[in-house]
């Protein structure tokens, strides 16, 4: 594997590991139910979390599946949207 081969595998695995996704969350109410989310998705590896209680999205990077990412957001005492 040369040099060339070697940047574009680190390219196609940060590509993969910074895509944003969106969910959305119902019951958060305040910027302390955010934390709570966000919080949550991070210790099962989420990165770059951010919570909006007002329209109840949440957009992170990483690739979680959807068990993980259902047990994150109950975990924390909200449910998906």
């Amino acid at each position: 594997m040369g040099l060339k081969d070697l940047f574009a595998a680190h390219a196609d695995t940060t590509q993969n590991a910074s895509e944003e996704h969106v969910i959305h969350v119902d019951g958060m109410h305040c910027n302390a139910c955010e934390r709570l989310v966000c919080t949550s998705l991070e210790e099962r590896g989420a990165t770059h979390v951010t919570a909006n209680h007002e329209s109840g999205e949440v957009v992170y990077c990483g690739e979680l599946d959807e068990t993980t990412i259902a047990d994150a957001v109950s975990s924390a005492g909200f449910s998906l949207a």
